[in-house]
């Protein structure tokens, strides 16, 4: 009997990521497309390629992927004027880079992001970033309290971090601003480990009366969550 893929799995094998060390013509992607038979294609600024290949140098297998870095751009694109977008967990800059392609130019916006790790934040600050992006070097949980508040925050630490930085970040975001929670997949998993009891979990999320928040579970898994007025 003829096996047939899914419905998930053949849109998984018609979607192509393309990473171009330039801008390209929609006609040169075209093209592309039409020699790899994708449907789609999503263009990889030069600049997040750069920061993809910083990864890559240090062996860091846990930057966002394509289809979650396009999702910042359009984030950050519709930050307002004099609006600050906020990202925990810095790595070696490809939210950073992802962020500031949305921006398209604009120097309106303050970028912030904070990492943990010396060595990865150095990576990143190696890079040219425009004016008003800022990066800072320390823990999340303790420095986040005295950074304000944001119109757009991306949470993308590790496991049980996102959890215990949950309160921090929605009390942060400016009524109307917006959350975006990375790499849900693992708490989603049918083969995920069961949890103990009481053990803290992002997704707990999805009941705070203080957003709402939607789900989309493409790319490594995000929750989506805006603010809503006091």
């Amino acid at each position: 009997m003829e096996q047939t893929a899914t419905a998930e799995e053949a849109d998984t094998r018609s979607r192509v990521s393309l990473t171009f060390g330039r801008e390209m013509s929609t006609a040169e992607v075209e093209s592309m497309k039409r020699s790899l038979g994708a449907r789609t294609a999503l263009q990889v600024p030069p600049a997040v390629d750069a920061a993809y290949a910083r990864a890559r140098q240090i062996g860091f297998a846990k930057s966002s992927c394509p289809e979650t870095g396009a999702l910042m751009s359009v984030l950050a694109a519709a930050a307002p004027a004099g609006g600050r977008i906020l990202e925990l967990g810095t790595g070696v800059g490809v939210g950073i880079a992802w962020i500031v392609h949305g921006l398209r130019g604009r120097t309106d916006v303050e970028v912030v992001s904070v990492e943990n790790d010396p060595r990865k934040s150095a990576l990143a600050s190696g890079a040219r970033w425009p004016e008003g992006v800022n990066l800072v070097v320390g823990e999340a949980k303790e420095v986040l309290p005295s950074l304000g508040s944001y119109d757009l925050i991306f949470l993308d630490v590790p496991g049980g971090l996102k959890a215990s930085l949950l309160d921090g970040a929605i009390t942060a975001l400016k009524p109307g601003g917006q959350l975006l929670i990375d790499d849900m997949k693992p708490y989603w998993s049918k083969r995920a480990p069961h949890r103990p009891p009481g053990e803290r979990d992002p997704e707990r999320l999805l009941g705070d009366p203080r957003v709402t928040c939607a789900l989309l579970r493409y790319a490594s898994g995000m929750i989506l969550a805006t603010r809503l007025p006091a």
